[in-house]
């Protein structure tokens, strides 16, 4: 008897259990004890606990290891990671799955109590120390206070290259305390920039903003997005700014978050819940050993965290990637957001029914090196960055224009399967931001999406603007629904594409609701479908589109590479409204949206 098979069923002796054809069954609960031995009665109250005992039973035999999470929130203050050490296999699959009928949440949030009066109806308590960009009460986002108001922007007057100050209208900015914690979101076209003031002085055409380090360099020197005159800016984290209910703010240096509660809200009994943990769980093998054959099947994630901005600011590039070096032109070297969930260097993973919520960056990333993997029937909402990120965009030590052929082919995302999913309000805080984004993408199939309210564009897929072979091909984007996309950033479309992709197809998607953004960049407009810069080897064929504005364009073809157009009359095909978005097997999962 091998060594695994011989602790497996020394494993399900001390469970209680027989091995069974059919396979293991552990148990989880919050309630549960890490003293205890895993079973219904007496279950685990860890995850990672459930994992130890996981790893021990023999997959050899046909069947299933089925981790049971009860229902309740299981608080997490770091990463849970798991590696080729909890692979199943094709015949007995290790599966994390939610107990019919509950719903287990996993939560990188931390309570933040012992609210204090700091004024009439204004309220304040001690950070602790900890760092957050989001705030939880009683389960509603609170909103960071902002100048001007939720909905509202304003103009700035133009750009100064020499002095590499920002002109601002007469009126505009105060020696607000703490002024070097404000932050300015400042609209690019297709992408929002980030960036912390540092002084600002008396301009004959109102001020001259200085904003810090390494943000001014960053985006005085990159080319792309534009820098425009009258570009549309709010300003967000002044204690000054809160004059609505449900506003707050953060005091870095003093340790204090600043609330005004909300109609009904009662600081001595709320839960305020604040994000702390990054990254949530990872599953990431190595290209030489893999994770294979696992599973997550009716989990939710939510409370994950990002504080980068805070340091750093944030420009966004493109499709959430940021600019990272202050390189000249459109020379640029780019970050990836960090995820709730992560992975990389996995074959046969599903995610199955999750819900991904109340996150502070992207909410699932696929990265490298999977094969074969399904995310089908989830639910996306209220997502700070992107909803799914798919397959490598660029290394932060690769110019964002060189194509990506790696020589050892096992790195690129192959075949993976991204369907009959729900994705609704991402990219609320993190402009550019995309529902799905696949960069380097080799076969992989998107489809039955269905997507709405989306900041920006609603479908990306496709990195590099170039004309040259790469990695990506045999890519397929059918029967989406995006209604809503670019409700705030032009230039981007419900669909969007970029580079050579041979023996691709877009086909039988139907867009709707797509208008100009009123704060958007003047000389830019949104597209239903934009096939922008080198597309080329796809065949675009039916897609269907319904309720747009003037001004914004049906199809759009900039500089693509060869495309081969077909029944581009859509109104042809008034069967794709039906059968685009979920399948019916799937459209209850819109039921889980809070």
């Amino acid at each position: 008897m091998n060594r695994k098979k011989a602790v497996g069923m020394a494993c399900l002796c001390a469970l209680g259990a027989a091995p069974m054809a059919s396979g293991i069954e552990l148990y989880v609960s919050p309630q549960g004890s890490n003293q205890g031995v895993g079973t219904k009665d007496a279950p685990f109250q860890t995850i990672e606990r459930a994992q130890q005992a996981a790893r021990e039973i023999d997959t050899g035999k046909p069947g299933e290891t089925v981790v049971y999470l009860r229902g309740g929130t299981y608080s997490i203050d770091h990463t849970i990671k798991f590696d080729a050490r909890d692979s199943g296999t094709e015949t007995h699959p290790v599966v994390y799955r939610a107990y019919p009928g509950e719903r287990p949440v996993s939560s990188g949030g931390t309570v933040l109590g012992n609210w204090e009066k700091a004024g009439p109806t204004l309220y304040k308590a001690s950070t602790g120390g900890m760092e957050f960009r989001q705030l939880y009460v009683d389960g509603a986002k609170a909103l960071r206070s902002r100048h001007p108001n939720t909905g509202e922007f304003l103009p700035i007057v133009r750009w100064d290259m020499d002095t590499r100050k920002i002109i601002m209208p007469p009126g505009t900015l105060q020696d607000w305390l703490n002024f070097d914690e404000v932050e300015m979101y400042l609209q690019q076209a297709w992408s929002i920039s980030i960036m912390r003031m540092e002084t600002y002085a008396a301009h004959p055409e109102g001020f001259a903003l200085t904003v810090r380090n390494p943000e001014r360099d960053l985006v005085f020197k990159r080319k792309y997005p534009r820098k425009r005159d009258k570009q549309y800016y709010h300003l967000e984290n002044a204690r000054e700014f809160i004059d609505q209910p449900g506003e707050w703010c953060v005091d870095r240096k003093e340790g204090i978050c600043h609330y005004l509660p909300r109609s009904g809200e009662d600081m001595a009994s709320a839960e305020v819940i604040v994000p702390q943990v990054e990254t949530l769980v990872s599953v990431q093998g190595t290209l030489d050993d893999p994770v294979r054959h696992m599973r997550f099947e009716g989990i939710t994630f939510k409370h994950s965290n990002w504080t980068m901005p805070y340091d750093q600011g944030y420009l966004n590039v493109q499709a959430g990637q940021y600019t990272i070096e202050p390189t000249v032109g459109n020379t640029q070297y780019v970050g990836r957001p960090p995820a709730a969930v992560y992975v990389a260097g996995a074959q046969n993973l599903v995610f199955k029914r999750n819900v991904f919520t109340k996150l502070g960056s992207t909410a699932l990333d696929l990265h490298y090196g999977t094969r074969d993997c399904e995310v089908v029937g989830n639910v996306f909402y209220n997502i700070a960055g992107s909803g799914i990120s798919h397959a490598k965009l660029s290394d932060p030590d690769v110019e964002f224009h060189t194509p990506y052929n790696p020589e050892d082919k096992r790195e690129m995302s192959v075949n993976d399967r991204i369907h009959n999913n729900y994705i609704e309000l991402v990219g609320d805080e993190y402009g550019g931001c995309v529902g799905i984004v696949g960069g380097y993408s080799t076969a992989v199939k998107i489809d039955h999406n269905e997507l709405r309210d989306i900041a920006y564009s609603g479908i990306s897929l496709g990195w590099g603007w170039t004309y040259e072979p790469n990695a990506m091909r045999d890519n397929m984007i059918r029967w989406n629904h995006i209604d809503n996309p670019c409700t705030i950033f032009a230039d981007g479309a419900g669909i969007y594409t970029l580079s050579e992709m041979p023996g691709s197809l877009i086909s039988s998607n139907f867009v709707s609701n797509v208008s100009r953004p009123e704060k958007a960049d003047s000389k830019l407009s949104s597209k239903c479908y934009y096939l922008d810069m080198a597309s080329g080897g796809i065949t675009f064929d039916r897609n269907h589109v319904k309720h747009y504005d003037h001004g914004v364009e049906r199809w759009f073809f900039h500089q693509p590479g060869e495309i081969k157009v077909t029944r581009l009359d859509s109104s042809m095909y008034p069967g794709i409204i039906e059968a685009a978005g979920l399948e019916p097997e799937y459209k209850d999962i819109k039921g889980l949206v809070e």
